[in-house]
């Protein structure tokens, strides 16, 4: 597809999100099964380190479509989703299927999903409250969508969740400027790019990923929870001449609960992901066995293939209203990437932010604060090896106003 055709696409996309918005409304009326909305947003951005946009930039971030099935037994769910970026965000633009699954509800409220589903692994449905989330989902441990089936157990005190994810939930298109294998939603294990990327020549996919997650409620207003996660894949090697299939594992433990108006969410997770590289597939001298490329956005980047995350975070909701404005919440989210690689420095992101709403708006105002972070800094290698020229923290405010239907 040409940049004009993708310009002239994103602009069919919101034209769409805005009229079927409209009959919304009009299906519930009638009792559908049928569910059709979506979303709009935009974003402001600042970036410390970026002199060419020292006033920071604004433009789109997101046009979606939500579809959605449920007649009591059956359902169904799926979201497209289409990004066009600012020059001070990359200048590009990609589009992807962020999750579509079909599945059942059974008598006892269990349910099997089949499709590109969420992965159940620690804090869930999400790890943070801020917008850009937290470092666990740059690893790939956060908000991630993989292709398999997924069974849940019937709601209670105690909950379980088992998934098995045969592959990733692919790639899918975006512009000249873009790493192909990376235009996705999901942090995935991906074929490095000779352009886009690190020119590693490292050609790794997730492959048959399992995932277990057991959760304690300890209160009937199931807002004291308590977790374990545990994971295991397969890392399939492409270049089968220079290396072999290898595993990849991880563990998480979390707890969320609160009282009043506080909140507070932490998680505590290890990952391991055992290589094959030869010795040419690597960049700047470093250990070819010491990191493994992630991608998702249109980029890859190379994360340290042993590390603990840690997760601490707070949050307060403000009562009353201001105007058109409420549901206020104030948050600061916290996390870490300590590194279990020689020489390989912690990379780290605090979010503290506000959010609210108004009607069908949904408002973040984000000020972003951390170090050796691919978002958060020059430092696009940050998850894993860094340079000296990026040690000090650095910061990034994002604003974003989205119209959700």
């Amino acid at each position: 597809m040409s940049e004009k055709n993708a310009s002239y696409g994103g602009a069919v996309l919101a034209a769409m999100l805005i009229l079927v918005s409209g009959g919304v409304a009009a299906a519930d009326a009638a009792g559908s099964p049928w569910t059709v909305g979506g979303a709009v947003r935009f974003n402001y951005v600042y970036k410390s380190w970026q002199d060419d946009y020292s006033n920071g930039f604004f433009g789109l971030d997101t046009a979606r479509l939500d579809v959605n099935y449920d007649d009591g037994t059956l359902i169904g769910s799926a979201q497209y989703r289409y990004n066009r970026f600012p020059k001070g965000q990359g200048g590009y633009w990609q589009h992807f299927l962020h999750h579509g699954w079909v599945g059942m509800r059974f008598a006892d409220k269990s349910t099997l999903h089949v499709g590109l589903d969420k992965n159940m692994f620690g804090l869930a449905p999400f790890t943070s409250n801020n917008y850009y989330e937290s470092i666990a989902f740059y690893a790939g441990f956060e908000d991630k969508f993989d292709l398999g089936v997924t069974y849940a157990s019937k709601p209670g005190p105690v909950e379980w969740q088992l998934g098995f994810y045969p592959r990733d939930g692919g790639s899918y298109g975006g512009g000249s400027n873009t790493a192909g294998a990376s235009n996705r939603y999901s942090y995935n294990i991906v074929p490095d790019d000779d352009q886009q990327g690190y020119g590693t020549g490292q050609r790794d996919h997730e492959r048959n990923t399992a995932i277990g997650r057991v959760a304690l409620f300890m209160d009937d207003t199931r807002r004291n929870e308590v977790g374990v996660s545990a994971l295991t894949g397969t890392i399939r090697n492409d270049t089968r001449s220079s290396g072999r299939d290898t595993r990849r594992n991880a563990v998480a433990v979390h707890y969320r609960g609160g009282a009043g108006p506080w909140n507070v969410a932490l998680e505590a997770l290890r990952y391991s992901y055992h290589t094959s590289h030869s010795a040419s597939q690597t960049y700047g001298g470093l250990d070819p066995n010491s990191f493994v490329m992630l991608g998702a956005f249109g980029y890859p980047y190379p994360v340290a293939t042993k590390g603990d995350i840690y997760i601490g975070n707070v949050s307060y909701d403000l009562p009353g209203k201001l105007g058109p404005f409420s549901g206020f919440k104030l948050y600061n989210d916290y996390s870490v990437l300590r590194k279990r690689v020689a020489g390989y420095k912690n990379s780290v992101q605090n979010v503290t932010g506000l959010s609210f709403s108004a009607g069908k708006w949904l408002f973040y105002a984000d000020f972003m604060v951390g170090k050796h972070h691919p978002y958060i800094s020059p430092d696009g290698g940050g998850l894993a090896s860094t340079s000296r020229a990026h040690d000090g923290y650095t910061r990034r405010i994002n604003i974003q106003a989205g119209y959700y239907f």
